[in-house]
């Protein structure tokens, strides 16, 4: 190899965005199946889908291992489940990623309710990606990647916000999507219910993942729940009449009592992709 500078493959689950990141050899070798071989991927984004299999979250593992030659996926695996088994974190390699945000889950009820409805509106809405029903929050605050240090730390100030929080009542109401008119990127739910309750514990969320390290983003807060991803351009160009002709689910859009807010970890390539590292509940 010359010296040139290459890149992995360094994703980010949001508004399904693919962020590359610049890096020099050499590059670990990602998978029990790729053990032999040394991959080294050009500024290619188009390889991801074909590679997205076997790199999946050890991608920024790898990338922060350079002198290792392997990695042992049956170690690892049993890393992530000794730390589950735990408080989550503090059993973890201070030194492992995580891509963290926080946000409000949904009651069990409700995600199923969702969840029927979503199946009967898939052919008249042809997104090529449904969240899995367990999938579907509320965000509060996106974070991105940190040490399992700061997210501990992180869900200590977190747990004592939480404590000091009124619950607040929330449902889903009408449909919209973001992206590109005729190809939207996102389809969502919106929001109606306790918004300026919301707004303000959004608020209190973000001045504490600040403090932190994590600044808040410039953009204004939209809440929503996100449905599905990727419109099906083969269906042909994506029309707004869409939405209202599909209508609210047959019970009406669903009701939920806020009662807790999550620090969630991100695994891109499994389902559901979002892991609880804890819950906080309102104890106000």
């Amino acid at each position: 190899m010359n010296d040139h500078t290459f890149a992995f493959l360094y994703y980010r689950y949001d508004s399904n965005i693919l962020f590359m990141h610049q890096v020099k050899p050499q590059l670990a070798m990602l998978g029990e199946e790729r053990r032999r071989e040394q991959i080294w991927i050009q500024k290619e984004p188009n390889l991801f889908m074909t590679l997205l299999d076997t790199i999946g979250e050890s991608s920024t593992n790898a990338a922060n291992s350079e002198n290792s030659n392997t990695l042992n996926s049956t170690n690892a695996q049993s890393s992530r489940n000794a730390s589950s088994s735990t408080n989550n974190s503090s059993s973890t390699n201070a030194s492992e990623m995580y891509r963290l945000f926080v946000g409000i889950q949904l009651p069990q009820d409700v995600q199923r309710e969702l969840d029927i409805w979503k199946e009967s509106i898939q052919k008249v809405l042809p997104f090529q990606k449904w969240t899995h029903p367990q999938d579907v929050h509320v965000t509060l605050s996106f974070l991105g990647d940190t040490s399992a240090e700061t997210a501990e730390a992180l869900a200590a100030d977190l747990r004592q916000l939480a404590a000091a929080a009124l619950p607040l009542t929330l449902h889903a109401e009408g449909l919209g999507v973001f992206g590109p008119p005729a190809a939207p990127s996102i389809l969502w739910a919106g929001l109606a219910g306790d918004l300026d309750a919301l707004a303000a514990l959004q608020r209190e969320v973000a001045g504490v993942c600040a403090r932190h390290g994590f600044p808040a983003e410039a953009r204004a807060y939209r809440p929503h729940l996100t449905l599905a991803r990727r419109y099906r351009t083969a269906a042909g160009p994506f029309k707004r009449s869409a939405l209202a002709a599909v209508g609210a689910p047959a019970g009406g859009w669903p009701v939920w009592r806020v009662e807790d807010i999550v620090l969630y970890r991100s695994h891109l390539g499994r389902q559901p992709a979002y892991e609880p590292l804890g819950v906080f509940p309102f104890e106000a």
